[in-house]
């Protein structure tokens, strides 16, 4: 996996693309984590990512907030897979 570092013009900030066990890591520490499916564009017009924060989501439970967001969003056209980013200044 690539790490991608870029700025955000829709977040106005820095993002960097982690890795899956970072963002749980970052999740259960309650940062700021933003998801998209692997063939979109993260400042796209016709899609934006979910944020998801451990405060706002409905369950506590990571793997089934995945699960259920890969169900209804990736697909062949928009990516199987999920990416997941944070902002640069949630890492330090």
């Amino acid at each position: 996996m690539k790490q991608n570092t870029f700025y955000s013009h829709n977040l106005k900030c820095e993002v960097k693309q982690i890795n899956v066990r970072t963002a749980k890591k970052l999740f259960e520490n309650g940062k700021e984590l933003y998801l998209i499916p692997s063939n979109m564009v993260f400042d796209s017009l016709w899609y934006h990512p979910m944020r998801l924060q451990k405060e706002t989501a409905y369950t506590e439970n990571f793997d089934h907030i995945i699960n259920e967001f890969a169900y209804y969003n990736c697909s062949s056209e928009m990516g199987k897979y999920i990416n997941y980013f944070v902002r640069v200044s949630d890492l330090s």
